[in-house]
């Protein structure tokens, strides 16, 4: 942020994944971290949420840019709710583009902290030229067209509720250059992208749901409902999945 020249206060740690998505994910339990480039191969390290930061935004960025982790918070633990809850929580309402900003915000902070790894090999951070994150964190409008976020399972797909929070970076064809970020929540699949998408020459974009309108859970006779509202004045169609059997964790 500092070619916006506004910087204010000294450089603060900023939390890798928000501490109040952190909160929802460990519940009454402990909070673990794989994949990391200073791990082992498959290896989960308990840590507290203060020890999941990087010095990498002055104080005034790191407090402009709250209320996105705010609405992560909140939209982690409506998942939760609506998964877990026995009665079925009153509809939940978000902005799509909140969540978004979110999760690049998240990707930012891991790639200039050098915590982006496949195993133990550390991926490279540099994020495609043609992408402007400054703009796309404080302007939802100025997103490219075909940009943003995709729910990529096919129909039928089968998932565990895992109170987890999994991302990749998503590369070019050179895989030198971020375009995206490949995200699983609570079992769901994701894919943002963060560069023009070519739909034409992707055809797989063409099975993924755009900037999905809802996500809406059966579990029993019991409907629960997240809205997701977009202001880019297209038609956006819902997520629908079914309870089918608890399972042994």
């Amino acid at each position: 942020m500092r070619e916006l020249q506004n910087c204010e206060g000294p450089i603060s740690g900023e939390h890798l994944i928000s501490e109040s998505v952190i909160k929802v994910l460990r519940g009454e339990g402990d909070f673990t971290v794989s994949g990391l480039p200073w791990q082992e191969a498959d290896e989960e390290k308990r840590l507290a949420p203060a020890n999941l930061t990087a010095n990498c935004l002055c104080r005034r960025h790191n407090s402009a840019l709250t209320p996105l982790d705010s609405a992560a918070g909140l939209f982690f633990s409506s998942l939760r709710d609506c998964m877990e809850m026995e009665d079925a929580p009153t509809p939940f309402l978000f902005s799509g583009h909140d969540i978004e900003r979110w999760l690049l915000k998240t990707l930012k902070a891991m790639a200039v902290s050098g915590n982006l790894a496949r195993g133990r090999v550390r991926l490279p951070g540099v994020f495609a030229r043609d992408v402007d994150v400054i703009k796309l964190l404080d302007h939802s409008d100025k997103w490219p067209s075909a940009a943003g976020l995709y729910f990529i399972m096919p129909t039928g797909a089968r998932f565990i509720n895992h109170p987890r929070f999994r991302l990749q970076p998503w590369f070019d064809d050179a895989q030198e250059e971020i375009v995206g970020l490949w995200a699983s929540f609570y079992g769901l699949e994701f894919v943002m992208m963060i560069a023009a998408p070519n739909v034409t020459a992707s055809p797989g974009l063409k099975q993924w749901l755009y900037r999905p309108g809802s996500i809406e859970m059966s579990i029993g006779k019991s409907r629960r409902l997240i809205e997701l509202s977009w202001q880019d004045g297209m038609p956006h169609a819902p997520v629908k999945f079914v309870f089918e059997q608890s399972v042994n964790r």
